[in-house]
């Protein structure tokens, strides 16, 4: 039996992981799976009026804690907005630090359900997406 593809929105500051995420993802044909974004605004932006307004779902937001303008608690209560016109996504906040006090702040969230410290696997985002690693 196939499994369902899931689909992953990221937020995530760095123009070069994303890129190389996407170019992974095209490779395999998955590209339709992932959303891709530098800016927070740009994301809450696609989640209003691509995915709440047209009925859809993402299964998961990959949040970067580090989104320039941007503050991870207030990113985190704008997603929190959202969580009665989502699916219950899987929240994953990502970190460059392994900080004890941002854990327990980010973990606070009963919608973050993972606190991840890069670097991350390179075939995370399409372990998300297939449910398997290649």
């Amino acid at each position: 039996m196939k499994q369902k593809r899931k689909k992953v929105l990221c937020i995530d500051s760095d123009p070069a992981f994303l890129r190389h995420q996407e170019e992974i993802l095209e490779k395999k044909d998955l590209n339709d799976y992932f959303f891709p974004f530098k800016d927070f605004r740009k994301a809450v932006q696609f989640i209003e009026k691509e995915v709440i307004s047209n009925g859809q779902n993402v299964h998961y937001i990959l949040l970067d804690e580090k989104i320039p303008g941007k503050k991870l608690t207030d990113s985190l209560e704008k997603l929190s907005r959202f969580k009665t016109y989502l699916k219950k996504p899987d929240v994953i906040v990502s970190t460059e630090t392994n900080n004890d006090e941002l854990r327990n702040v980010v973990m606070q969230y009963p919608f973050v359900t993972t606190f991840l410290v890069k670097p991350m696997p390179k075939n995370y985002i399409e372990f998300l997406i297939t449910g398997k690693s290649a």
